[in-house]
């Protein structure tokens, strides 16, 4: 493999990307292209064509592969392929994520594991392939999208915490594990982020019922953090493209952070969560719960 400088015109690095048919990671494949890097970008079979749409077509420098990560022969092919094409992958990017939108007694063991298994069994897997090689050439790097949401948890999206605080506990052993391969990882932690993503959220049948009941004993709970991360969502300052040129930075640092916050709630959540005693920093984060005296009627308390 030829010889590179990171972010240089000889940065010929093959750089595998999951979950590139919208949101940050149609933008990061975007802004890939405009590169010199080797590009292997994936989505679902059946998402596929948004890529086409958005005008990224394959050629000598990119891959365009269905790959659905929770399938671990689908990945196993896939990396086989770049391997034999390219010889290995530098770069892994992990960005697939679902996210249900549900109380914890809302949740079946289905919809966690469904969380679990795209947004962390499915990425250490990749990981686990791509890693012979990347110690082979002693050089590498695992980017894993984690989320404000790896670092806190929030009413109605604990199963999708408890999938992203997995991925960043293996992440930290994994940056102790794989440093003196010259294998570098890290965390990058989105917040709010100006785009129709929170619309993805999956309800699970008990969580939309309970959201479309005015009388149900948690419909207060989906209506008030629906409204709040609606409004969070669409006053976000940053963009998925914000997010991508993040991705890119890190990827190009000779000594890349564990962890990089990439919106300003991201930061301000990080410094509150290091700088607050514990108790008190629970006891903030709850009182700050819109209407959260209201979320239980007057007559069930």
């Amino acid at each position: 493999m030829a010889p590179w400088k990171p972010g240089g015109s000889d940065d010929n690095r093959v750089v595998l990307v999951t979950g590139t048919s919208k949101g940050i990671g149609l933008a990061l494949a975007h802004a890939l292209t405009r590169g010199h890097k080797r590009l292997v970008l994936t989505a679902r079979a059946s998402s596929l064509d948004r890529l086409a749409e958005a005008g990224i077509q394959e050629d000598e420098r990119v891959m365009v592969r269905a790959l659905d990560v929770t399938h671990g022969e689908q990945a196993n092919a896939l990396v086989a392929e770049v391997e034999a094409r390219w010889g290995g992958v530098d770069v892994l990017v992990n960005n697939a994520a679902i996210c249900y939108r549900a109380v914890m007694e809302h949740l079946a063991d289905e919809h966690e594991e469904d969380q679990f298994h795209t947004n962390y069994l499915g990425p250490l897997h990749l990981v686990r392939l791509v890693l012979p090689g990347m110690r082979a050439r002693r050089r590498g790097h695992i980017i894993n999208l984690s989320s404000v949401g790896g670092m806190m948890a929030m009413p109605t999206m604990g199963g999708y915490s408890a999938s992203k605080f997995a991925l960043e506990g293996a992440s930290e052993a994994l940056w102790y594990e794989l440093r003196p391969w010259n294998i570098r990882v890290t965390l990058v932690e989105p917040g709010f982020v100006h785009s129709d993503s929170f619309k993805n959220a999956l309800f699970t049948p008990r969580s939309e019922a309970s959201y479309g009941r005015v009388d149900d004993e948690y419909h207060a709970y989906y209506t008030n953090l629906i409204g709040l991360i609606t409004r969070m969502m669409n006053g976000s300052p940053t963009t998925p493209e914000d997010i991508a040129r993040i991705i890119i930075e890190t990827m190009d640092r000779r000594n890349p952070p564990l962890r990089r916050s990439a919106t300003w709630d991201a930061v301000f959540f990080s410094m509150m969560r290091r700088l607050l005693p514990q108790r008190l920093y629970h006891l903030v984060l709850y009182r700050g719960l819109p209407n959260i005296r209201r979320w239980v009627p007057s007559d069930r308390k």
